[in-house]
């Protein structure tokens, strides 16, 4: 997180040194900084997941070693956002509402970052998966200063500083409500001053 922040400052530093000019090889810059910063924030959900099982004798001290063993079996390959219900499950937290943030803004982090890892190359006027993509970003993300207001949000318009800081502080929102609901350590809290700092 602390590294999706950082990335987040450098595209607001990009905009500002090119503010007023036309869009030129700084966008491959720009670029660069959101996707990763989109990337580092969806990594630091699936390792904190991740490490929510890896460390199931302090997070889930009421199981024996060997379901747990057996669980993380059945849940490694799982999407990131149901091991994260599944842990609030395990430690009888009260659940996501799926349709409300943060649970559908982190939702639609992923599937930008899918759409960028996964991605597959379509004519500007023929858009399916990118319409798909940018419908769902356009109440979320905010076009890029430097396109024109008819450059669809997906898959290069959405690139702006202000929708990486959403991007970076939803990540974090979703972190922390998820230890509040589960009543584990807070291990994102120390760090909320330093990753907001945007």
């Amino acid at each position: 997180m602390l590294s999706a922040a950082s990335l987040s400052r450098r595209v607001w530093a990009l905009e500002q040194e090119h503010s007023g000019k036309e869009l030129g090889e700084f966008r491959n810059d720009i670029f660069a900084n959101a996707s990763a910063a989109v990337f580092a924030s969806v990594a630091a959900l699936e390792s904190y997941a991740n490490e929510l099982f890896i460390d199931h004798e302090r997070v889930f001290p009421q199981l024996r070693v060997e379901v747990m063993a057996k669980l993380w079996e059945l849940y490694e390959q799982k999407p990131t956002l149901e091991k994260f219900e599944f842990a609030l499950l395990l430690k009888e937290g009260p659940a996501f509402d799926r349709g409300a943030s943060p649970y559908q803004d982190v939702a639609a982090i992923i599937k930008l970052r899918n759409g960028l890892i996964h991605f597959k190359p379509e004519w500007f006027s023929e858009q399916e998966e990118h319409a798909k993509l940018s419908a769902l970003l356009r109440h979320r993300a905010t076009l890029s200063p430097f396109f024109p207001s008819s450059e669809p949000l997906f898959p290069r318009g959405w690139t702006s500083h202000t929708t990486v800081t959403w991007v970076v502080r939803n990540t974090l929102a979703f972190l922390l409500e998820f230890e509040r609901r589960a009543q584990v350590d807070k291990r994102m809290a120390k760090f909320e001053g330093r990753i907001n700092a945007l």
